[in-house]
């Protein structure tokens, strides 16, 4: 008998109705765009992006009902994927607002293990999609091997590109290393998402350094 196994898989949580009050979070998104309407350019092929808010300055404005959920659905993924003794840290967050025409580039977050994305307004159709790609070495293995047209890019164990559609008050998360992007806008509405990073920190400290402990109660991997 032979068997399938898959080894090393990329895990992808996604989380319905988070919950939150969205109609106080979009107008504290039109507050920080009325303040800062130029924004800042990153992936974003058009559209708008705020700057990055630290943790610190979420804990204290309108964002803090959404940083909790954010912080409890990334505990819940780090146990899935097997963290222990540790503790987890919205690094930055950012929001984003793309209208017609409007993209995201292919990217990853370095510096960061889970990274994510909360759906506060989305337009009924085609305000594009979240789009996750298998690693580029083994997509172009497939090409060498001349054989990109004879595999069936619909199974998982093929596929290049998985995407995910976005849903009002859903919320995606994924390995900050998995590369990704955002379709091209073909709605006349405006598409507006929150991003945010999230860092891990070791709550273990080595028996190799008796006495000598820092200050710090925890301490980056």
């Amino acid at each position: 008998m032979i068997e399938t196994n898959l080894i090393f898989p990329t895990p992808l949580w996604i989380q319905d109705d988070v919950g939150l009050d969205r109609d106080k979070l979009l107008k504290f998104v039109d507050v920080v765009r009325n303040e800062d309407p130029d924004g800042r350019v990153v992936s974003n092929n058009g559209g708008w992006q705020s700057h990055d808010f630290v943790d610190e300055v979420m804990k204290n404005n309108p964002l803090h009902e959404l940083r909790s959920k954010i912080l409890e659905m990334a505990y819940y993924c780090a146990d899935k994927f097997g963290f222990q003794n540790y503790t987890l840290r919205i690094v930055n967050l950012w929001m984003n607002v793309n209208n017609h025409g409007h993209s995201n580039l292919i990217h990853n977050h370095p510096g960061s293990v889970m990274s994510g994305v909360y759906y506060l307004s989305v337009p009924d159709c085609c305000s594009g999609a979240l789009n996750l790609y298998r690693d580029l070495n083994i997509q172009m293995m497939k090409e060498f091997w001349g054989a990109g047209n004879n595999f069936n890019k619909n199974s998982n164990l093929n596929e290049d590109v998985v995407t995910f559609s976005p849903v009002n008050d859903y919320m995606v998360m994924f390995p900050s290393w998995l590369l990704h992007s955002v379709s091209k806008s073909n709605s006349d509405g405006e598409r507006i998402s929150i991003s945010f990073n999230i860092q891990a920190f070791s709550n273990y400290y080595h028996e190799i350094y008796p006495g000598k402990q820092s200050s710090r109660k925890i301490l980056s991997f």
